[in-house]
């Protein structure tokens, strides 16, 4: 059984450095957690996407950030597998610029156990947020970035899969989710 694991391990490794994947680094709980711009240039948002609850699920969203209200809507194009969407994003001045941006980390960010990057007046590359107490399927984030104008997602993600005991397990990812035992 464990060469079978390692060889699963080996293969999703193998897929990962071919597809070129990075994922991204946080701190804490789902409920509350730091993460970290390990991206190559400024982000403008962020976006949280959750497996199996609806927006009535979300009970709290952690506002004091760059970002402040997150938009939440929902995602029914699969009925059985609901998804909800918590988007943080810039606004826009006037000139059409960004109005907020998490920076590049000017060096490594040491681990913050989920409840350091909360200043939103300082910018040192991490940010804050917070807003889910139930059991789902699956958690992905995504960093914004601008790409002519528009915020896309950047190639960086980061998956937390939920145990149904509802302790929450952290694990890079940007490729098919791995079940947890």
């Amino acid at each position: 059984m464990k060469q079978i694991s390692n060889l699963f391990l080996t293969i999703t490794m193998l897929v990962l450095s071919i597809q070129g994947v990075e994922a991204s680094t946080a701190y804490g709980t789902l409920n509350n957690f730091d993460v970290v711009n390990d991206t190559d240039r400024e982000c403008h948002g962020f976006e949280i996407e959750i497996e199996d609850v609806r927006s009535t699920d979300i009970t709290y969203t952690y506002d004091w950030n760059h970002y402040g209200h997150p938009r939440i809507t929902d995602d029914l194009s699969d009925p059985a597998h609901p998804k909800v969407i918590i988007r943080y994003e810039s606004a826009r001045n006037p000139d059409g610029t960004w109005a907020a941006m998490t920076a590049i980390p000017s060096g490594p960010i040491t681990p913050t156990n989920g409840h350091s990057c909360t200043n939103p007046s300082v910018n040192e590359g991490c940010e804050h947020f917070a807003g889910f107490y139930g059991v789902s399927k699956a958690v992905r984030y995504n960093w914004l970035v601008d790409n002519g104008g528009v915020l896309v997602h950047h190639t960086h993600r980061l998956c937390w899969l939920q145990r149904r005991t509802g302790t929450t397990n952290r694990q890079s990812a940007g490729s098919p989710l791995q079940l947890l035992p």
